[in-house]
Protein backbone atom coordinates (compact mmCIF):
# COMPACT_ATOMS: atom_id res chain seq x y z
CA UNK A 1 0.00 0.00 0.00
CA UNK A 2 1.32 3.35 -0.75
CA UNK A 3 1.38 6.53 1.60
CA UNK A 4 -1.14 8.13 -0.94
CA UNK A 5 -3.76 5.40 -0.14
CA UNK A 6 -2.94 5.56 3.02
CA UNK A 7 -3.65 8.96 3.55
CA UNK A 8 -7.06 8.46 1.80
CA UNK A 9 -7.96 5.42 4.32
CA UNK A 10 -7.40 7.59 7.13
CA UNK A 11 -9.28 10.69 5.99
CA UNK A 12 -11.93 8.79 5.33
CA UNK A 13 -11.89 7.06 8.55
CA UNK A 14 -11.64 10.54 10.53
CA UNK A 15 -14.88 11.44 9.06
CA UNK A 16 -16.67 8.66 11.53
CA UNK A 17 -16.13 10.11 14.34
CA UNK A 18 -19.78 11.66 15.00
CA UNK A 19 -22.15 9.63 15.96
CA UNK A 20 -24.38 6.75 13.64
CA UNK A 21 -27.20 8.99 11.63
CA UNK A 22 -25.70 12.28 12.83
CA UNK A 23 -24.55 14.30 9.71
CA UNK A 24 -23.07 17.23 8.88
CA UNK A 25 -24.87 20.99 9.38
CA UNK A 26 -24.17 24.21 8.72
CA UNK A 27 -24.14 25.37 12.52
CA UNK A 28 -27.77 25.71 13.36
CA UNK A 29 -29.95 22.58 14.12
CA UNK A 30 -33.17 22.26 11.95
CA UNK A 31 -35.94 23.15 14.05
CA UNK A 32 -38.76 22.11 11.52
CA UNK A 33 -40.95 24.95 10.49
CA UNK A 34 -38.76 28.00 11.19
CA UNK A 35 -40.03 31.07 12.68
CA UNK A 36 -41.49 32.25 9.05
CA UNK A 37 -43.09 29.37 8.49
CA UNK A 38 -44.94 29.18 11.95
CA UNK A 39 -46.03 32.78 11.41
CA UNK A 40 -47.49 31.60 8.04
CA UNK A 41 -49.58 28.50 8.79
CA UNK A 42 -51.06 30.53 11.49
CA UNK A 43 -51.71 33.66 9.17
CA UNK A 44 -53.55 30.57 6.95
CA UNK A 45 -55.34 28.99 9.79
CA UNK A 46 -56.75 32.36 10.91
CA UNK A 47 -57.85 33.81 7.51
CA UNK A 48 -59.21 30.52 6.88
CA UNK A 49 -61.56 31.03 10.25
CA UNK A 50 -62.38 34.50 9.09
CA UNK A 51 -63.45 33.57 5.80
CA UNK A 52 -65.73 30.63 7.18
CA UNK A 53 -67.60 33.14 9.38
CA UNK A 54 -68.59 35.58 6.65
CA UNK A 55 -69.01 33.04 4.10
CA UNK A 56 -71.46 31.56 6.37
CA UNK A 57 -73.25 34.80 6.85
CA UNK A 58 -73.20 35.45 3.40
CA UNK A 59 -74.54 32.02 2.33
CA UNK A 60 -77.40 32.14 4.93
CA UNK A 61 -80.59 33.79 2.66
CA UNK A 62 -79.54 30.39 0.43
CA UNK A 63 -79.60 28.09 3.18
CA UNK A 64 -82.90 29.63 4.40
CA UNK A 65 -84.43 29.73 0.97
CA UNK A 66 -83.30 26.39 0.11
CA UNK A 67 -82.59 24.61 3.05
CA UNK A 68 -84.42 25.62 6.11
CA UNK A 69 -87.94 23.82 7.01
CA UNK A 70 -90.45 26.07 9.16
CA UNK A 71 -89.23 25.28 12.43
CA UNK A 72 -85.40 26.45 11.43
CA UNK A 73 -87.03 30.22 10.45
CA UNK A 74 -89.19 29.65 13.76
CA UNK A 75 -85.75 28.80 15.97
CA UNK A 76 -83.70 31.69 14.24
CA UNK A 77 -86.48 34.72 14.58
CA UNK A 78 -86.81 33.67 18.14
CA UNK A 79 -83.05 33.97 18.88
CA UNK A 80 -82.41 37.05 16.97
CA UNK A 81 -85.55 38.63 18.77
CA UNK A 82 -84.06 37.67 22.24
CA UNK A 83 -80.96 39.05 21.04
CA UNK A 84 -82.29 42.10 20.20
CA UNK A 85 -81.16 42.05 16.41
CA UNK A 86 -84.72 43.47 15.14
CA UNK A 87 -83.27 43.97 11.50
CA UNK A 88 -82.57 39.98 11.23
CA UNK A 89 -85.73 38.82 13.18
CA UNK A 90 -87.53 41.35 10.34
CA UNK A 91 -86.48 39.30 7.55
CA UNK A 92 -87.95 36.34 8.83
CA UNK A 93 -91.58 38.06 8.17
CA UNK A 94 -93.83 37.27 5.87
CA UNK A 95 -94.66 40.04 3.16
CA UNK A 96 -97.66 41.14 4.93
CA UNK A 97 -96.16 42.24 8.21
CA UNK A 98 -93.22 44.35 6.39
CA UNK A 99 -94.71 47.80 7.28
CA UNK A 100 -96.02 46.32 10.64
CA UNK A 101 -93.51 46.15 13.76
CA UNK A 102 -91.68 43.12 14.55
CA UNK A 103 -94.01 41.06 16.83
CA UNK A 104 -93.18 40.08 20.57
CA UNK A 105 -93.14 35.95 20.51
CA UNK A 106 -94.40 36.25 23.75
CA UNK A 107 -97.14 38.57 23.13
CA UNK A 108 -99.16 35.37 22.40
CA UNK A 109 -98.90 34.14 25.93
CA UNK A 110 -99.53 36.93 28.15
CA UNK A 111 -96.21 39.13 27.66
CA UNK A 112 -93.88 38.46 30.87
CA UNK A 113 -91.67 40.44 31.79
CA UNK A 114 -88.38 38.30 31.22
CA UNK A 115 -88.73 35.02 29.51
CA UNK A 116 -86.81 32.73 26.79
CA UNK A 117 -88.61 30.59 23.87
CA UNK A 118 -87.45 27.71 22.05
CA UNK A 119 -88.89 25.35 19.03
CA UNK A 120 -90.88 22.65 21.06
CA UNK A 121 -92.19 20.59 17.85
CA UNK A 122 -90.57 20.76 14.57
CA UNK A 123 -93.37 19.35 13.05
CA UNK A 124 -95.38 21.85 10.66
CA UNK A 125 -99.04 21.40 11.22
CA UNK A 126 -100.96 22.24 8.36
CA UNK A 127 -103.29 25.35 8.90
CA UNK A 128 -105.79 27.08 6.63
CA UNK A 129 -104.63 29.21 3.65
CA UNK A 130 -101.78 27.27 3.25
CA UNK A 131 -100.28 28.15 6.23
CA UNK A 132 -98.60 26.13 8.65
CA UNK A 133 -97.92 26.31 12.46
CA UNK A 134 -94.67 25.39 14.69
CA UNK A 135 -95.02 25.42 18.18
CA UNK A 136 -92.49 26.89 20.37
CA UNK A 137 -92.76 27.13 24.17
CA UNK A 138 -91.88 30.15 26.29
CA UNK A 139 -90.27 30.26 29.60
CA UNK A 140 -91.00 32.41 32.39
CA UNK A 141 -91.58 33.61 35.90
CA UNK A 142 -95.42 32.38 35.17
CA UNK A 143 -93.86 29.11 33.93
CA UNK A 144 -93.59 27.09 30.60
CA UNK A 145 -96.34 28.21 28.42
CA UNK A 146 -96.64 27.27 24.80
CA UNK A 147 -97.49 28.85 21.36
CA UNK A 148 -97.68 28.50 17.90
CA UNK A 149 -95.82 30.07 14.73
CA UNK A 150 -98.29 30.61 11.64
CA UNK A 151 -95.50 30.53 8.58
CA UNK A 152 -96.51 31.01 4.96
CA UNK A 153 -94.11 29.75 2.27
CA UNK A 154 -93.19 32.42 0.07
CA UNK A 155 -90.52 33.20 -2.71
CA UNK A 156 -87.68 33.49 -0.47
CA UNK A 157 -88.14 30.72 1.92
CA UNK A 158 -90.77 30.28 4.74
CA UNK A 159 -91.71 33.40 6.45
CA UNK A 160 -94.03 34.09 9.69
CA UNK A 161 -97.02 35.61 9.62
CA UNK A 162 -98.56 35.20 12.99
CA UNK A 163 -98.15 34.78 16.69
CA UNK A 164 -100.97 33.13 18.71
CA UNK A 165 -101.54 30.90 21.94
Amino acid sequence: MTDEQTDQQSSAFEDTDRPVGEEASSGRGSTGCGLIGCVLIIVVLVALVVGTFFLGQRLEPLADRFLWAPHDVVREYLIAYEDGNLDRARGFLCAARENAGVPDPSEAVGSPRSWTAGVEDEFPYPRPNGQVGIYYSVRSGLGDRRAQALLVREEDGWRICDFVG
